[in-house]
């Protein structure tokens, strides 16, 4: 038991670690921005569908880790929505997992903005893309989850957040030309994808609504954000001496990890948090 709590704790403390790490990474690159020579820095590591046209591939990445020049808002807004949303995804999905959605995040991000502007020489740069992957994330890993919004200040779940966003977004690519709404929407997409790719239907689904409603599946439908197993294998865990975990106690974990860290868990609490992965994985 001692051994499992340790790999579990270990694997959830590295990942919130790669989240610091990223942090770290791009307050540096936009330090450098700032120096002299900042300015060619920016426009050659920026997103460039012209550029891409040439073959310079690496904008593809390379413009998650800069921010607009002067703009510290810019950076902080992103680097606290990775901090915030970060912490809840990278303890659930371990530190290769994570890096894999941040960066898949951030490349759809720039695959969807450049099919709607492969003519253009406009130059986008911003993690926003792979951040809202992980907002993504953090809402179908746990939707119930509450966080206090800043502007207005009014306590909101995890999965009510992220479709109010989504909507904004949407509505934002008509009315403002000025971000990279499309950026956003193709992070929020991949990340949709990779989740339900490794976690089938053990997550919350934005998409839920849109599927059919069988009749037999009236009256025994579990709570938003999380697929109960199916009775037999309710019994063969019974059997084996394992209790289902409930959405509500995976969020209350994954809620006491993003607020005190994974150290704050007790080994009843560690052991209960390898159970749902597995019970997630199974799906």
């Amino acid at each position: 038991m001692a051994d499992k709590r340790y790999i579990i704790e270990d694997n959830a403390a590295a990942g919130i670690r790669m989240v610091f790490v990223l942090i770290v990474i791009n307050v540096i690159v936009y330090i450098l921005q700032q120096l002299p020579g900042g300015e060619e820095m920016s426009s050659s590591f920026a997103l460039s569908a012209s550029a891409v046209r040439e073959g310079e591939i690496w904008r593809l990445f390379s413009y998650m880790f800069l921010h607009a020049q002067g703009n510290i808002l810019h950076i902080l807004l992103n680097m606290w929505g990775l901090y915030l949303f970060g912490g809840v995804t990278a303890a659930a999905l371990g530190p290769r997992r994570f890096l894999a959605l941040y960066f898949l995040s951030g490349l759809a991000g720039a695959l969807f903005w450049l099919i709607f502007n492969w003519d253009t020489s406009v130059l986008v740069v911003g993690a926003s893309g792979a951040v809202f992957g992980v907002m993504m994330a953090a809402a179908m890993l746990a939707p119930n989850v509450q966080i206090m919004l800043l502007l207005p200040p009014i306590p909101m779940k995890l999965k009510t957040f992220i479709v109010v966003y989504a909507i904004l977004e949407i509505l934002g690519t008509y009315t403002d030309s000025q971000i990279a709404h499309l950026a956003h929407l193709g992070g929020l997409l991949a990340a949709y994808f990779y989740i339900k790719a490794l976690f089938k239907n053990a997550v919350w689904d934005p998409f839920d609504f849109l599927k059919p409603k069988s009749s037999d599946r009236l009256g025994s439908k579990p709570p938003p954000g999380w697929s109960v197993k199916q009775s037999s294998d309710r019994a063969r865990a019974e059997s084996d001496g394992e209790e289902q975990v409930s959405q509500y106690e995976l969020d209350r974990l994954l809620d006491k990890i993003s607020a005190s860290g994974i150290n704050s868990l007790s080994e009843l609490e560690i052991s209960t948090l390898k159970r749902a992965r597995e019970q997630m994985k199974s799906h």
